[in-house]
This record gives C-alpha cells, sequence and structure tokens, in this order.
C-alpha cells in the first residue's frame, strides 16, 4: 500500500524518538551504576536510593522523549499530563535530598512539587505522583541515607500542605470567589470591546484641559455601568418594536473596530436557529448599504437567498429591512458611515414594507444612535470628573502638610497620580545650583540628594527660561537631564516642569520621564504645570512655616534656643531621664560684668560677645544636649545621661575657652569671663523647679565667692 508523504517524513522522528529514549536510559544506568559502585566501595554498601531516583528520571524522560519526537500524535497531545509532572517530582525531590544536609530549606522544593500535580493533575495521575515520590523515599531508607521517621515525616509535611491547598481550592468560598473573579473578567472584557466596538471612547469635547487624560484613567468600571445601561436599554427597544410590528427578528448589527467583519451585538427574536457571527462585512442585505445609501428594504424573499446573515437556515424570512444608524452631524467623521452600525428587522410576511413602518424603524435607529452619543457623553464627563477628582485628591495631599520634608513627599505622590510615568525627580534651585531632593523610579535612583550645575542639562535650562521642556514632551535623544555625565537611554517622553518663583524664573524644576511615547500630550502638560504651581506655592508657604518655627524656638541674636524652647525641652528630656533611669544635668551660666562691657563699648559690642559666648556653647555640647539663651547674659545647657563630675568638667572647658576669647573693641582688647552653677538629677532633686532653682542658687555662690569658676549644688551650696 503506498504511504502518504506526511507518513514518510514522520518516520525520521520516529527512530529519533527511539534512540533519544535508549541514550537517556543508558546515560541514567550507567548515572545509577556509578553511584552504586562509589557508595559500595566507600560504604560497604550501594546507594538503592541514588539508583531509584535516576531510574525512575531515566523512564520519564524517555517516556517523554519518545512521545515528543514519535509518531503517536494522540499521546503527544498528552505528553505532559504525567511525564513531564514525573520529572518536576524526582527533580525537585532530588535537589531536597542531596542538598538537605546543608540547606535545610530546601524541603520546599518537594513541597511545591507536590502541591503543584495535586492541584493540577487528576486523582488517577495524583495517585502516581505521590506512589512515585513514596519510592524515593523508600530507596533512601533501603539504602541507609535516612530513618524510616525521617522519611514518613517528610511525605506527612508534603500530604499536609498539598492536602490544605487542595481542600481550599474545592471549598465553596474559593470557589465561588472564584467564578466571581471569571464572571467579572469577562464582563470587563466585554465592557472594554463594546465600548471599543460602538466607538464610545470618542472625545467629543474640543476644549478643555481634561479631555486627554482618559488615556491614564479609563474609567473601566463606570464603561461597565454604561455598557449595562445601553444594553438594557436597546433589549427593551428592540423586544418593543419586534412586538409592535409582529416581526420575526429585529438585530443590531455592529463593525468590528478593523472594519474587516459584522458583529451581532444586540438582538430580539423568536427564532432559535442564531448564527452569533461574526460576518463577512457587506454579508447579506448589509452589502446594499453602500457609499450614500442609508437604507435597504426586499421582500419576497425567496428560500435560498441569503438575506439574513445570522440565521443557519434560510426558510421563514418573508422580507428584511436594513437601516444604517444615524448619528449628529456635529459629530461626523470620514469613515462614521464605516463604523456605524446597521439595524435590521425581518418578518415571514413577504408583503412589502409600509412607510410607517419604515419610519418607526428609522427613529428606533435615531433613538439608538443617541443612545450612542450619550453614552460617550458619560464617558467623557466622568473622566473629567475623575480628573478633577485626581486633581482636589493631588491638592489636598499638598495642604495636609507643613514642614518641607513632608511637602517633597506629598508632591512626589500628587505628581503619580497623575501620569503613569516610571521615574520622577523633584529638583530645587540654590543660587547657580540645584539639588535633587527627591526621586521615584530605579533610573533616578542614584540621583537622591546630589547637586549639579544650572549651566548643565535641560532642568538648568528650564530653570533659567521658566519654561516646560522638551517642546511636545518627546525625549527623542539621550540628551542630559541633569547633567552631562550620566544619560538616560529607555525614556521616550519626558517633561521638566519648572517651579514658578517669584524673584527668578524658576525655583526649582519637577523631571517625569516615561518609556512610554507620546505619554505627555499637551493636555498633561497644562494639568502637571498646574500641579507644578501649587507645588511652588507650597513650598514657600513650608519655608515660611519652618522660618517662623525656628523663630518661635530660637533666640534672635545668638541662634541657641530660647527661654520657652528651653522650658519645653527640658520638661521632655526630664521625662525621659525618668523614664530610663539616668542622670541630667543642668548648667546655669552668667557672664561676669557684662553690664560694664555694655557701658563701656555699646550695645552693639555687647550684643557681639552674646555671639561669641553663644558659638562657644553650641559648638562645645553634644547633638543630644539643649544650649539655650535663658534671658540677657544668662545661658542654660542640659546634659542628658551626665553626672555632677561629667557636668563640672564640661562646664570648666566651657569657662576656659570664654575666658581665652579673642575679643577687641576699638583697638583695646577685651577678657569676657563666665559663672556657672550645676545641679543634677536625681542627687539635687526629681523637679524641674528644684533644679533650675538649686542650679541658680550654686551660680549665687560662684558669683559671691570670686567670679569666674563652676559651683555644683551640695550641702555647703545650701
Amino acid at each position: 500500500m503506498a504511504r502518504s508523504k506526511r507518513e514518510i517524513t514522520k518516520q525520521p522522528s520516529v527512530f529519533l524518538g527511539f534512540l533519544y529514549s535508549w541514550l537517556g536510559c543508558l546515560m541514567a544506568f550507567l548515572g545509577a551504576l556509578a553511584i552504586g559502585t562509589t557508595t559500595l566501595l566507600v560504604e560497604g554498601k550501594p546507594s538503592v536510593g541514588g539508583i531509584i531516583v535516576l531510574t525512575t528520571l531515566a523512564l520519564a524522560s524517555s517516556h517523554y522523549l519518545l512521545i515528543k519526537f514519535g509518531n503517536n500524535e494522540h499521546k503527544q497531545g498528552q505528553t505532559a499530563e504525567l511525564e513531564i509532572p514525573l520529572i518536576v517530582i524526582v527533580a525537585s525531590w532530588s535537589i531536597f535530598r542531596f542538598g538537605v544536609s546543608t540547606t535545610p530549606f530546601l524541603v520546599l522544593f518537594p513541597i511545591a512539587a507536590m502541591v503543584w500535580v495535586t492541584l493540577r493533575l487528576p486523582p488517577r495521575l495524583i495517585v502516581i505522583c505521590w506512589l512515585t515520590a513514596l519510592v524515593m523515599e523508600g530507596g533512601q531508607v533501603l539504602a541507609g541515607g535516612q530513618s524510616a521517621i525521617g522519611a514518613t515525616m517528610n511525605i506527612l509535611l508534603c500530604a499536609a500542605v498539598a492536602a490544605g491547598f487542595y481542600f481550599l481550592q474545592r471549598s465553596k468560598p474559593y470557589r465561588l470567589h472564584r467564578q466571581k473573579v471569571r464572571i467579572d473578567k469577562k464582563s470587563s472584557a466585554e465592557a472594554r470591546e463594546q465600548v471599543k466596538e460602538l466607538d464610545l471612547e470618542r472625545d467629543i469635547s474640543t476644549t478643555g484641559i481634561l479631555q486627554d487624560l482618559d488615556s491614564f484613567d479609563s474609567a473601566e468600571s463606570f464603561s461597565r455601568q454604561t455598557i449595562d445601561s445601553i444594553n438594557s436599554s436597546f433589549e427593551i427597544q428592540l423586544e418593543i418594536i419586534r412586538n409592535a410590528l409582529e416581526l420575526t427578528t429585529i438585530a443590531i448589527l455592529w463593525p468590528s473596530p478593523d472594519n474587516e467583519e459584522l458583529r451581532l451585538r444586540y438582538l430580539a427574536s423568536s427564532r432559535e436557529d442564531i448564527n452569533a457571527g461574526p460576518y463577512p462585512v457587506g454579508a447579506g442585505i448589509t452589502g446594499a448599504l453602500s457609499g450614500d445609501r442609508d437604507e435597504a428594504e426586499l421582500a419576497e424573499v425567496k428560500t435560498s437567498h441569503p438575506a439574513i446573515p445570522y440565521y443557519h437556515k434560510k426558510e421563514g424570512v418573508g422580507a428584511v429591512l436594513a437601516i444604517r444608524i444615524p448619528f449628529d452631524e456635529k459629530d461626523s467623521r470620514d469613515n462614521d458611515k464605516q463604523r456605524t452600525g446597521i439595524l435590521c428587522a425581518d418578518r415571514s410576511s413577504e408583503s412589502p414594507w409600509s412607510e410607517r413602518e419604515k419610519q418607526v424603524l428609522r427613529l428606533a435607529a435615531s433613538k439608538i444612535g443617541l443612545e450612542i452619543r450619550g453614552g460617550r457623553l458619560l464617558l467623557n464627563l466622568d473622566r473629567e470628573r475623575s480628573a478633577i477628582h485626581r486633581l482636589c485628591l493631588a491638592f489636598r495631599e499638598l495642604n495636609s502638610v507643613l514642614n518641607l520634608e513632608t511637602i517633597f513627599d506629598a508632591s512626589v505622590r500628587a505628581l503619580m497620580a497623575q501620569a503613569p510615568v516610571d521615574a520622577l525627580a523633584l529638583c530645587l534651585r540654590e543660587e547657580e545650583q540645584f539639588q535633587v531632593v527627591r526621586v521615584m523610579g530605579d533610573e533616578f535612583q542614584g540621583l537622591a540628594d546630589q547637586y549639579f550645575p544650572v549651566s548643565d542639562g535641560l532642568v538648568g535650562q528650564a530653570m533659567k527660561t521658566g519654561r516646560s521642556l522638551p517642546v511636545g514632551g518627546r525625549y527623542l535623544s539621550p540628551a542630559p537631564i541633569f547633567s552631562d555625565q550620566k544619560n538616560f537611554t529607555t525614556f521616550q517622553s519626558l517633561l521638566v516642569i519648572p517651579l514658578p518663583d517669584k524673584n527668578n524664573p524658576s525655583g526649582g524644576c519637577l523631571v517625569l520621564a516615561s518609556a512610554k511615547p507620546n505619554l505627555f500630550t499637551r493636555s498633561r502638560q497644562q494639568i502637571l504645570e498646574l500641579i507644578a504651581t501649587q507645588i511652588a506655592i507650597k513650598l514657600e508657604l513650608g519655608r515660611a512655616h519652618e522660618q517662623l518655627g525656628k523663630m518661635a524656638t530660637t533666640d534672635g541674636l545668638t541662634g541657641l534656643a530660647n527661654h520657652r524652647a528651653f522650658q519645653h525641652g527640658y520638661d521632655v528630656m526630664l521625662d525621659r531621664a525618668k523614664r530610663t533611669d539616668t542622670p541630667l544635668c543642668l548648667l546655669m551660666g552668667d557672664l561676669d560684668h557684662f553690664k560694664k562691657v555694655n557701658d563701656n563699648f555699646g550695645h552693639p559690642f555687647g550684643d557681639h560677645v552674646l555671639q561669641k559666648v553663644a558659638a562657644v556653647l553650641a559648638e562645645t555640647v553634644r547633638t543630644v544636649d539643649l544650649a539655650a539663651r535663658y534671658g540677657g547674659e544668662e545661658f542654660a545647657l542640659l546634659l542628658e545621661n551626665c553626672d555632677a563630675d561629667g557636668g563640672h568638667v564640661l562646664a570648666e572647658r566651657i569657662r576656659n575657652k570664654i575666658e581665652n576669647l579673642n575679643l577687641v573693641c576699638q583697638e583695646k582688647p577685651l577678657t569676657v569671663t563666665i559663672s556657672i552653677g550645676i545641679s543634677v538629677f536625681p542627687e539635687n532633686g526629681s523637679e524641674k523647679s528644684v533644679l533650675i532653682d538649686r542650679a541658680d542658687k550654686s551660680l549665687y555662690k560662684a558669683k559671691k565667692t570670686g567670679r569666674n569658676q563652676t559651683v555644683v549644688w551640695n550641702d555647703d551650696t545650701r
């Protein structure tokens, strides 16, 4: 018997399949023999477990290769049903068994493999896979590789985890959840398809900065509501018309987005032999609607005439009427007539269509067109509402923060809500350079807190000109963004927006970049520039707020904490010292004969002396300590976790530095000294008022006993 060309060409594949299979078995046998011989020489007994593992792997691999390259098409379609799971099980169990002595967490490999096969395969194959695992573990027990208890625990652990996932997958709540997810996905996909087919995403409005933002927020949930509303409305209308005109079927056919086929979108019919389609463009009576022709009718349809594309059977059709669904002339485009739907009606009666019947169907087609246009309007309104909502959230985000650090973070979040960018940076100008204060995205991560000259890159150009760059938001070449030292090749869209400043063209910049092309449309750029203006205003308010906060807690002359800040800080530090049971040292210092300095040299020079003394205090204390101007020429220091001895050492250091200050006024040198009194928590008291009083009395004693000295509170001081 002659063989077909196909049968002849498949013979080499059979040969190769058997060749690969026998080679696999031979290699596995040699490997198993090597393992058994080695362990026999070293340990005095062969590794039965190693032989079983390699043999099982060889059989599964050879079976897979035989079917993969053989000519049994039925088995080849079921190759992955058992062979691949067996290979996965043997491989994962081998990895676990050969590495468990050094890496115990490898037990996750066989657990994952057994869970996978338990959830994926039918019960009869699950049994085979578990038997394979049992054989491998049993082989290890026979070979002395592990104890029977250990093997049992391994199997039970895998079984427990697999059983948990198995019953979870088959539980009613899980199945209901999965069913709901599938229904939602299907519904969402159908809604997106209908939105695209009906061209509901066309932007009717031609003005307004919000019109292009729908590319980021597709308003899919609202699209589903709109589609559901349109579907219900059309179904009711079609059923009413079918009953009123005694029609067999009335349907809406709509072309696909590529105009290659017609799809049955809506239907009201008394027949059941409905061909769901899709159908070629021009099928049946729809082919008569070409050019400027918007209506076609046919009466006395012959049984064999394919007038209706959505029927399986040709009989039962007497008259057909097809009307193109119109749109408003103001909403017309060149290809509207190619993309509009067709209202198609038929009945069993062969009598011609009356003018009244035609008029009813024309009105129905017009009503359908108006509802589709209304759906477009609703979608566009919802997108604008969504864009405005995002803007309000962005402004609320900015208005909810006060200090600069939180403003930086809020600015990044506000911008990310407006555009799906891959990288973002916030830069602030400082004279002839700018600092990158915040970044987002892997491409910009290395730029955080770096400084660059204003003369470099697009950022510097945008700051100097006060205009957004590049024009159109297109990044056509790896032009320097921040400086010439680093180029970016993955971006196709880039927008550098200057932050308005009343004293300069720009006080900073926002840098937004994306790998997507044409992301920054004119409308989106206007939105981002609006947010940039608000960010600039908020940054100015944040600087003012921090300056006011600093003024409220800092002495304006010396830069130290003022009396109010000292009192608050003392409460906090004393409470912490009580909780942690650590000492807290208070130093009260007063400049000696400072009134004579003001009287002899003037108050401006006296202020200069106070500033010099404050500088000594600020540079001497630790960052955890608090230095404050207590009032006039009196200063106070709080030293955390410091006892009387440590406080005395620091006080003497301060006193010596102040005494050695190089002060000259009117070419006359001047020496200033300070007297210091010390009290310590808890030795000298546990209340703030008591400690301040005792430090003040120690200071008074230092003044009375010669000045320019340090006195610690004790019984003699009392």
